[in-house]
């Protein structure tokens, strides 16, 4: 058993080194190594980061191609507009064209950013040409990157109809407006003005299910492209997000109906639109009582044996006493506290008992006329259906008005919303050459500004002496916790059944610990041979005592002098097994 015992605990050190291993890791805080593509120096402007260095992108053929460098300070113009009183501005809050300071991806990459917390803001460009989307649609991309996350505001871009004029504020018309906006939800704002034929008034249509926007703290890129098929797609950081139409997928929609209802029209008075009615000849039956309960007390209720009638739900505390200096005469007549009667929670109740409620079984309600088919039925009354006056049919939504200048009109809580690679023209191609150049390598670079920024684990701490004993003691305990568990099956049940339920590796360390001990027995006997073949005179342990005890003379253990027959009988029988 001790043999069978020592093959067990080195069985276990085996089996469960690896697992301990991981434990102690555990054991000493240790939450292993995280990948980190951040390994230079956090004094650095990248973080430890190399970054990119900004070069002007060259695009042709652009409406509006902005990468806000020097020369951009001349063409943006913050608006002046004032308020209604005509005294102070309208818009204070203020804007710079700077690099951004949270999460840059670019080196020296400029970019028009909000100043100020909690203001209005307007700022707008002139395009150097009218830009006309008739002929081959439009397609509208620039970045937003929110420094100090999303609060509360906006992030949309606009696109001013021509002719621009004056200073530019919220009710100066726009063609297109398109971005994220943020605050009791978030959504990305796509709105489109078109200009009714008839009237001549302009109307805005909001995309119907508006999609949600990223708000962290990287660069993310918006697309718009309007087609000349009037269907229209809406892609977030290169990925195509939303496709449409611009005939059904806007409320209000563009084109109104045909006809439409008479106002003037109402219904006759003669007119029933009820197809079922109370039948006129049904009678209450005599025996109906409306006035009967719903609930009665249950007559065949009995009172409990150890409902105690003459005990209060309540009693005075016995264990409060009177304070000292209370007076009766100030204080008015002293009572102690009451609480809930001890002797009322060791029966059924307490007080006056009364029959709990039951359904009244002569209960049937108010009665009520059963309802037939309405003879005078003519359906559901509508109002005569007469031709639209304001009808008109546009089937070319496309043909948006054209546009002479972009423009950023915003109320935010946060500062440091940044714009930057506007792009306004009709190649889609372009655009998306322009967002795997441009967007991309500085999106994929704030990536890595953003994990080298990212805390670092500490380092593992050694396991002590103390964890190592702890963590393989309860390893012994499982195995032989698993061992114990087999063997009950065995006994109490079947060895099928223990085999049909073992799933904790017991049986497996069952057959290892067999398997150990048979090898090393037969070493043992293997090893036993090889030494009595190599030195044929040494002794060898036979199974009445040790090798020295097997030589030693009988007369040499304890000094008695043994009989001549004993003696010669002992003598005889080491001679044989000598010349043996």
């Amino acid at each position: 058993m001790v043999q069978i015992h020592g093959c067990l605990l080195l069985l276990a050190l085996a089996l469960h080194a690896s697992h301990s291993q991981a434990d102690i890791g555990a054991a000493a805080g240790n939450d292993g190594p995280s990948a980190s593509l951040g390994t230079g120096n956090d004094d650095a402007p990248g973080h430890g980061v190399t970054l990119p260095v900004f070069q002007p992108y060259p695009v042709s053929g652009a409406a509006m191609w902005e990468q806000f460098t020097e020369g951009s300070r001349k063409r943006w113009m913050a608006s002046r507009a004032k308020k209604q009183d005509g005294e102070e501005a309208r818009y204070d809050g203020e804007w710079a064209i700077e690099e951004v300071s949270d999460l840059a991806g670019i080196e020296g990459d400029a970019a028009l950013v909000v100043k100020n917390d909690a203001r209005h803001h307007a700022i707008s460009t002139t395009l150097e040409h009218t830009f006309d989307p008739a002929s081959d649609g439009l397609v509208l991309q620039y970045e937003v990157k929110f420094q100090k996350s999303l609060e509360c505001g906006g992030a949309y871009i606009k696109l001013l109809t021509a002719p621009f004029t004056g200073e530019f504020s919220d009710a100066t018309p726009y063609t297109v407006m398109f971005g994220p906006d943020k605050c009791d939800g978030s959504k990305v704002h796509f709105i489109y003005r078109h200009r009714n034929p008839i009237s001549g008034s302009n109307t805005e249509h909001h995309l119907n299910k508006p999609l949600h926007p990223p708000v962290d703290k990287l660069s993310h890129l918006y697309t718009l492209a309007i087609h000349t098929n009037n269907t229209f797609s809406i892609s977030i950081d290169g990925n195509n997000a939303h496709t449409g139409s611009l005939l059904e997928d806007f409320d209000p929609p563009v084109n109104p109906p045909k006809e439409i209802d008479d106002s003037d029209d109402e219904k006759p008075a003669d007119w029933e639109d009820e197809e079922k009615i109370p039948d006129p000849e049904a009678k209450k039956p005599d025996d109906w009582d409306e006035d009967a309960p719903l609930m009665v007390p249950d007559e065949d209720a009995v009172m409990p044996e150890d409902w105690l009638v003459d005990e209060p739900l309540m009693v005075p505390d016995p264990n409060v006493e009177k304070p000292s200096d209370w007076d009766d005469d100030e204080d008015g007549e002293w009572a102690a506290p009451v609480i809930p009667n001890p002797r009322c929670a060791e029966a059924a109740g307490c007080g006056p008992w009364e029959r709990p409620l039951a359904r009244n079984p002569n209960y049937k309600g108010k009665w009520y006329a059963p309802l037939i088919d309405n003879p005078r039925y003519k359906g559901e009354w509508k109002p005569r259906r007469i031709p639209n006056p304001d009808y008109f049919e546009d089937l070319e939504l496309f043909k948006l008005s054209p546009i002479d200048a972009v423009g950023f009109e915003l109320w935010t809580m946060q500062s440091g919303i940044s714009f930057d690679n506007i792009y306004l023209g009709s190649n889609e191609g372009t655009a998306a050459q322009i967002a795997e150049d441009v967007w991309k390598p500085k999106h994929d670079s704030e990536l890595a500004v953003g994990e080298a920024l990212r805390p670092k684990p500490p380092p593992p701490s050694k396991p002590g002496v103390m964890d190592m004993a702890r963590l393989f003691k309860l390893r012994f305990e499982e195995i032989g916790g698993n061992i114990l568990s087999f063997y009950h099956a065995i006994v109490d049940k079947s060895i099928l059944e223990a085999f049909r339920e073992e799933k904790s590796g017991a049986f497996a360390a069952v057959m290892a610990v067999g398997g150990i001990t048979w090898l090393v027995w037969n070493m043992a006997v293997i090893s036993r041979f090889i030494a009595g073949l190599l030195f044929p005179g040494s002794p060898l342990p036979s199974a009445g005592g040790s090798a020295s005890e097997s030589a030693r003379p009988s007369g040499a253990s304890t000094g008695a002098k043994p009989n001549s027959t004993g003696s010669k009988a002992s003598v005889m029988k080491r001679g044989g097994a000598k010349s043996g």
